[in-house]
Formats: C-alpha cells, sequence, structure tokens
C-alpha cells in the first residue's frame, strides 16, 4: 500500500512538472510573437513569411486571396495573424496554469501589458490593436479564477464576455477591497479616442453566483490630458478633477455617470468650468462625499 501511495505522488510530481515546463514553453513561445508584432505598423507595406515566421499551414490558409503578395503579407493580414497567435498562446497558458495561482509580472516581452489583483485571481492582459486611427485602440483578455480553474470573462478581440461590465481597452490598474462579506475588485484605466480626446474610466465589482456585477462606475471624456480620475488606496477614495468643454458637457457632475447620461448635457461653450469630486468608500461601494464647481470663462 505504501509503495502505491509512493508510485502516484511521484506521477502527480512527473505530471505537474511535466505541465510548468509545457507552460513555461508557451510562454517562450508568446514571447517570440510578441516580439515579431512590435515590428508591425498599419502603416508598413508588406511582410514576409519569413520574417513572420509562418508556418506551412499559415501560409496555406491565406491561398486565393488578397491578403498575399508574392511571399508576403499586407499589414493588416500580417497584424491580425500575430494577434490571433498571441491569444491563442495566452489562453493555452491559463489552460495549462488553471489549477495554480500564478503571476506572469516581469514574465512577458514588454509588447504587452499585464496585471492581476492581490488575490491573484483577476488577470488582465492588454495589447495595442494597432488599428492605425488616431483612436488609440486596444485588445484586452481578462481571465478570472473560479473555483479551482480560470476562465476567460471577457476578449476585446472576439467580442467575448459583457462589455457593459468591462471596458474594451482594458486596464492600467486592479485594486483589492475586501468587505466583510465580499472581495471587490476596482478597476482603472484610459485611453486616447481621438487626437485631443481622452476617456478615463474606473470600475468596481464583484463576484456574486458566478456572475460580476457592477457596484460603482465612473467615467471621464474630455479634451483635456490633464484631467484626474485617481483612487488612493491608502484613504479609499476617487478624486475626479476636469474641466468642462464639447465632450464632457458644459455642467459639472459628480453622481455615477453614464454614457447617457453625458448625452443629455446641451452644449454650452459660452461657460467653462473646473468639476471636483470626491467619493469614499463606504464599505460597500462608494459614495459622493465632496463636489464643488469653479466657473472659469464666460464668452
Amino acid at each position: 500500500m505504501k509503495s502505491c501511495f509512493v508510485l502516484i505522488i511521484l506521477l502527480c510530481s512527473s505530471f505537474c512538472i511535466s505541465q510548468n515546463k509545457l507552460a513555461q514553453q508557451t510562454i517562450d513561445q508568446l514571447n517570440e510573437q510578441l516580439k515579431i508584432y512590435e515590428t508591425l505598423s498599419p502603416h508598413g507595406d508588406l511582410y514576409s513569411f519569413k520574417d513572420l515566421k509562418l508556418s506551412k499551414t499559415d501560409i496555406k490558409s491565406f491561398e486565393n486571396t488578397d491578403d498575399v503578395i508574392n511571399d508576403s503579407l499586407q499589414a493588416y493580414a500580417a497584424i491580425e495573424t500575430i494577434q490571433h497567435k498571441i491569444l491563442t498562446l495566452i489562453n493555452v497558458i491559463f489552460i495549462l496554469k488553471s489549477t495554480e495561482d500564478f503571476d506572469l509580472t516581469n514574465k512577458l516581452y514588454n509588447e504587452i501589458s499585464y496585471i492581476n489583483s492581490d488575490d491573484n485571481k483577476l488577470h488582465n492582459l492588454v495589447l495595442y490593436a494597432k488599428s492605425g486611427g488616431s483612436y488609440q485602440s486596444r485588445i484586452s483578455v481578462i481571465y478570472y479564477k473560479q473555483n479551482t480553474e480560470y476562465q476567460k470573462v471577457y476578449d476585446t478581440y472576439t467580442d467575448e464576455g459583457d462589455s457593459t461590465l468591462f471596458k474594451p481597452d482594458g486596464y492600467d490598474n486592479i485594486q483589492t477591497l475586501t468587505t466583510n462579506t465580499k472581495v471587490k475588485y476596482l478597476l482603472q484605466g484610459s485611453v486616447k479616442t481621438c487626437g485631443m480626446c481622452f476617456y478615463n474610466y474606473i470600475t468596481l465589482l464583484h463576484l456574486e453566483n458566478h456572475v460580476f456585477t457592477v457596484d460603482f462606475e465612473y467615467t471621464t471624456d474630455s479634451r483635456s490630458y490633464d484631467t484626474i480620475l485617481d483612487y488612493d488606496n491608502n484613504n479609499q477614495t476617487i478624486t475626479v478633477n476636469y474641466q468642462t468643454d464639447d465632450l464632457s458637457g458644459p455642467d459639472c457632475f459628480c453622481e455615477q455617470n453614464t454614457d447617457k447620461d453625458l448625452a443629455n448635457f446641451e452644449d454650452d461653450s459660452t461657460i467653462e468650468k473646473e468639476c471636483y469630486c470626491l467619493f469614499k468608500f463606504n464599505g460597500d461601494t462608494f459614495i459622493l462625499k465632496e463636489q464643488s464647481e469653479t466657473v472659469l470663462k464666460r464668452n
């Protein structure tokens, strides 16, 4: 009986080592694809099969298409092909590591952004989409560990998951807020949506009955790069500071906002205001504690 038990332990150990080795190999493959992706530009001309390191199967899939010229791919096709490879490899890594609380910090090539929550359950990987426009769109994939396995809960590329909960351009920071009954996640990010358009967002959510629910959300859409939407973890406060313009509306707005709320503002460019809001976490959500507005200019 003892020998059987030892054999089981050895087999399990061997399987874990083999799986970890395969996961590391997949991470190495991912980094190679990220290095290739770094060289691609939507404004580029052609990218050779050799430089893209495409397999014979990859090349064959482009037969009889307009994507190929001689032995090269058009820029848009090259970008989409490598994006697909990157996202597939990411998914494989999370499948292989599904039973572990692992961390990819400092393990990925710098072409991709990676953040995870303090409890190591929520993971977000963000890749610039290289769409070529002034909107610096990104591809975001989010994994969450439910029970003993990681599940992909959002993917911009495949439009998988709930876009009303998660922002398609991903996040720059995740904070974990622990209450008496729940673990909540505060996700914060921003994106440049045109030459002088800056969109900032912050969302508090939690998992309940295997479904994510939003507890609080605030967004700013403005012309100013200096717009502030920050979270202070020491005081558990969110500070908002922005100037009104044609994107944010003529009036200050400190309640939880939505795009619909902003769309209801009437355009009045004759007045410019500086808006200030302070929200405080009360153990469940963020509540408005202070607000003010200062008229800066009247035309």
